[in-house]
């Protein structure tokens, strides 16, 4: 399974950089428009100097993992963002009656390679704010070491709930809308310490949508900020809990999917 998927993504690649203009111009404007929005968070935590006992810095870690993280689930699996258009306008059935898991061919589908662009400057925002915790005095040995589980944790929690939320498409019929509550909100969300949301969204964050678990949870240890030692253990714990949630409700979808032929 692993060798096809493998050749089916290299296709997908080799497909796309036949046009290498367009993918550095992709890439550098999604880049651009990132750094846009944690310019924007900078300018705030400048004005307010921390935000719920976070500095600059310490949210920059949060913006970091959860941008790198969000990005990589849009450039691996897009067609599982943009699901909608499978169900309403029929094109899963074309997938359905192919020898292969349908769930394999949507995620070999038209990568979204300017998603590269997000990765890039999440990544450069972990490396700022690492440098800046260093200077300031504070040991990053275990952040530099825990920060490419979090990104991959976290890529993984956003697909678990991107492809949930596909789950649900299979009944509801409608997925875009929902996406803003369960993967666009939740994204800008989690750019900020989880301590300052009300305790129903907190609930929230550590439930449903287990985005706390990607950078919020263990940076409470890693930073010194009162959490347990085993906090940054939840972060893979949770990410394979939420896949295999979520690929459970999407199985379930699948045999009661009905074909538009149907």
């Amino acid at each position: 399974m692993f060798a096809l998927y493998r050749k089916l993504i290299a296709a997908s690649i080799r497909s796309q950089m036949q046009y290498k203009i367009n993918f550095v111009t992709s890439a550098a404007t999604t880049g651009m428009i990132m750094v846009l929005d944690f310019i924007i968070l900078s300018a705030i935590l400048y004005r307010f100097h921390d935000v719920v006992g976070w500095n600059i810095y310490e949210v920059g870690m949060l913006y970091g993992i959860s941008s790198a993280s969000v990005s990589l689930y849009r450039l691996f699996a897009p067609e599982i963002n943009d699901f909608e258009k499978y169900i309403v306008q029929g094109e899963l059935d074309q997938l359905l009656i192919r020898p292969v898991s349908p769930l394999l061919l949507l995620l070999t589908r038209n990568l979204d390679l300017s998603r590269v662009g997000g990765l890039v400057q999440g990544v450069s925002v972990l490396v700022i704010s690492l440098s800046g915790l260093a200077a300031d005095g504070k040991s990053i040995i275990g952040l530099v070491l825990f920060s490419p589980v979090a990104i991959l944790s976290g890529g993984v929690i956003y697909f678990s709930i991107g492809l949930a939320t596909a789950g649900v498409a299979f009944w509801t019929h409608q997925m875009k809308d929902m996406l803003t509550f369960t993967i666009y909100a939740p994204a800008n969300a989690s750019n900020y310490p989880i301590g300052l949301y009300p305790n129903w969204l907190k609930w929230l964050f550590f439930s449903a949508i287990p985005i706390a678990y990607m950078n919020y949870l263990p940076m409470l240890t890693l930073l010194g900020k009162g959490g347990e030692w085993f906090y940054p253990i939840l972060t893979p714990v949770a990410a394979a809990f939420a896949f295999y949630s979520a690929r459970m409700l999407w199985n379930v979808g699948i045999r009661h999917y009905h074909s538009t032929g149907s």
